[in-house]
């Protein structure tokens, strides 16, 4: 096999090469380039999906409960947002003012305490097999159906991976997994599955080649059936040194102006470089909001809302450690600001640059956690596990504009409304996206799988 110029030999056999694609960068950019050449093109809707890992509290956010008891409500207020009659927490003044480009839906409910099974059922719709992990999640079954939305570029990204406590694909197998965009999207030493892109640059073929081939023996597919044809082998190498690809990482392109507001941090710009994967052609881009204390692998940079302790003082910032926290409590410090104004200015900065862009009607955003936190705030001023009330918030891509789908009781324990499972947005997410959520899959195992056994959530698409 010789590379697409014509003139070097490639040092990569037709397994090797897929192998780059399953294993190293964790997707089959050959065989989604060979679905792409045999189905033509497809629908140009796309996702952004904000997984606020370690679970939000709604109480906070955009549920406050202001006649709850003091041990409840928490220390701050509600404000009123540009929507009459619809309250968020007094801390997310950016997002009170687009509240009207947004559906709220309070009458979330999960059906699990654990991170490891919340977050599986959150990013999939299907509750996880007691056996283990075997439903994929939405980036991987999507991208896997409909394919890349434009050459030269993957259809699934993860920032900085694509799932937390769980293996994305499922059933799908590796062929099918997300290309992963690690570490800090201004640092030259950012991280794009394997490769460390200061030692090779996109556009020298060879030396990328090389790098690859020295890596060793990667993981193996299962399935050879999989394996695509040498062509397509070659035009996968051929994507990773595009000039789109190159292009999209390049966030000196954007107004200082704008980088600004998304916020000069590394949950900022991970949201800003998701807006342009999108725009570059990507189908689905999943946002991590969990880098805390070294999670995935970046110790320097705190996230997660896991909440458990000093609530209050982590949700606005790391930068100096509580007087209360015992002395031998863990505190990751970080200078730049905590969850909820890092949110608050990536979400609202979000909306708005879709909207500039005219990419807001065909890009759906999600944001939402694995659970929601206790309504009574515990002895170390936190919030712990709690699957039975929560909120996600949805915009763009077909969902209607300020409204808010449903509601929790008084104090905010449980739905007093129709509650809406992890299956529910599930199927609602496959609607936005174009595809039938009642499509039944064939997998590797011989036998139809459905994607989603949940309903749309009445009032929620246009």
């Amino acid at each position: 096999m010789t590379c697409a110029e014509g003139k070097t030999a490639h040092p990569l056999s037709r397994r090797n090469a897929l192998q780059i694609g399953a294993g190293m960068f964790g997707l089959n950019l050959p065989q989604l380039l060979e679905a792409e050449t045999a189905s033509g093109a497809k629908s140009e809707m796309s996702c952004i999906f904000l997984f606020l890992a370690g679970g939000p509290s709604h109480y906070e956010t955009f549920d406050p409960k202001p006649d709850a008891p003091a041990e409840i409500r928490g220390l701050w207020d509600p404000i009123s947002t540009n929507v009459p009659g619809v309250q968020i927490c007094e801390k997310m003044p950016l997002m009170s003012k687009r509240m009207d480009k947004v559906a709220v839906v309070r009458s979330w409910r999960g059906r699990s305490g654990s991170h490891a099974t919340g977050s599986q059922h959150v990013t999939s719709g299907m509750f996880p097999a007691a056996t283990g992990q075997y439903y994929p999640n939405f980036g991987c079954l999507l991208s896997t159906i409909l394919g890349p939305r434009a050459k030269g570029m993957p259809s699934f990204f993860g920032l900085p991976t694509a799932a937390r406590y769980t293996t994305p694909t499922g059933y799908l197998g590796a062929a099918h997994a997300s290309f992963n965009i690690e570490g800090d999207p201004v640092n030259p030493k950012v991280r794009v599955g394997k490769l460390q892109l200061e030692k090779v640059r996109f556009e020298n073929r060879q030396s990328m080649l090389t790098q690859l081939d020295n890596l060793g023996r990667l993981a193996e597919v299962e399935d050879d059936t999989i394996l695509s044809q040498d062509k397509f082998a070659t035009e996968a190498v051929d994507l990773l040194t595009s000039g789109r690809m190159q292009k999209a990482m390049n966030l000196d392109e954007e107004p200082l102006d704008l980088r600004e507001r998304y916020g000069m941090n590394i949950y900022g710009q991970r949201v800003l470089l998701g807006r342009r994967l999108i725009q570059a052609g990507a189908r689905f881009v999943t946002i991590n909001h969990a880098v805390q204390g070294g999670l995935f692998g970046d110790g320097t940079t705190n996230g997660t809302w896991d909440n458990h302790g000093w609530l209050f003082d982590s949700m606005m910032s790391f930068a100096n450690r509580p007087s209360a926290i015992p002395k031998d409590s863990k505190w990751h410090e970080y200078k730049g600001p905590g969850n909820l104004p890092q949110f608050d200015m990536s979400l609202s900065t979000l909306l708005d640059d879709l909207e500039m862009h005219g990419m807001l009607d065909t890009t759906l955003v999600v944001a939402m956690g694995e659970f929601g936190r206790t309504p009574k705030i515990n002895k170390t001023a936190g919030r712990d596990h709690y699957p039975s009330a929560g909120c996600a918030v949805l915009a763009g891509g077909g969902v209607k504009k300020g409204v808010v789908i449903g509601a929790t009781d008084s104090k905010g324990t449980e739905p007093s409304t129709r509650p809406w499972y992890p299956e529910d947005f599930a199927a609602t997410i496959y609607k936005a996206m174009g595809v039938d959520p009642h499509t039944t899959y064939l997998p590797r195992l011989a036998r139809p799988t459905p994607i989603s056994p949940g309903h749309i959530i009445d009032g929620l698409l246009s």
